[in-house]
């Protein structure tokens, strides 16, 4: 996936870059380095797709094959449902 259409989901979903480093302990410049696939982290991956509910094989074909999200995290909540 393109970096500038992971970087829009992150804005979509109320979130950023910087929110991701935060949230990993490391630098914006960590997470931009994975979101361009420069670089390997299952940690900001993972921390990414939670956000964003991408698919990392999608995301990031190949790269992560051992990063597995809970489907469950994803549902929507029954409150959220209504509005």
């Amino acid at each position: 996936m393109h970096p500038e259409l992971i970087k829009a989901q992150l804005r979509i979903s109320g979130s950023s870059l910087a929110a991701v480093a935060r949230d990993t302990g490391v630098t914006r410049m960590n997470v931009l380095h994975v979101v361009r696939n420069r670089h390997r982290s299952i940690r900001i991956a993972r921390r990414i797709c939670e956000l964003t509910g991408l698919d990392p094989a999608t995301t990031w074909p190949g790269r992560y094959p051992e990063l597995r999200l809970d489907p469950i995290r994803f549902q929507t909540h029954p409150c959220q449902e209504a509005a």
